[in-house]
């Protein structure tokens, strides 16, 4: 996707919450775990929003959109 926007993975926000999102958790220039994540997850993530059934994905967009 960035390649495509043009633009660089460290202007990149990524969300996640499985071992699957791993390497996009630790290359984008900000990693954001949801809440309902895994443990491993929650540790590599710089910053930890609500859960998925507490609408996190639009607290991190609120937040850092």
């Amino acid at each position: 996707m960035c390649k495509y926007l043009d633009i660089e993975i460290s202007q990149a926000i990524a969300v996640g919450d499985a071992d699957n999102d791993e390497s996009m958790i630790r290359m984008a220039g900000l990693g954001i775990a949801m809440g309902n994540a895994n443990q491993h997850i929650m540790r590599l993530a710089d910053v930890v929003v609500e859960t998925n059934d507490k609408a996190g994905i639009s607290q991190a967009l609120d937040y850092f959109y």
